[in-house]
């Protein structure tokens, strides 16, 4: 029974972040679209040809522009990116 409750206590510790694609639409909202108001108006954005690159092309954005973003922020940009614009598969 104690190793029950055990497992149950460390259960939030073990969640894995789901992305958000509202806190995306509003971090690219707020923070992304003074410059590309499409993703697509930007040189670079429409050479990309994976999440890997999307992923990489936020955290470089995000370190130029000092926002301070956390993974979660990236990934949650990602995820709103991709579903509207890109398309990519995992």
């Amino acid at each position: 029974m104690k190793a029950k409750l055990l497992a149950l206590a460390l259960l939030p510790g073990l969640s894995l972040a789901v992305a958000n694609i509202a806190d995306g639409k509003l971090l690219y909202d707020e923070s992304c679209a003074k410059c590309h108001h499409t993703p697509y108006e930007s040189l670079g954005w429409n050479e990309m040809t994976n999440r890997i690159e999307l992923r990489h092309m936020i955290e470089a954005c995000s370190n130029h522009f000092q926002l301070d973003w956390n993974d979660q922020d990236v990934q949650d940009t990602e995820e709103f990116l991709n579903t509207e614009f890109f398309f990519f598969n995992e």
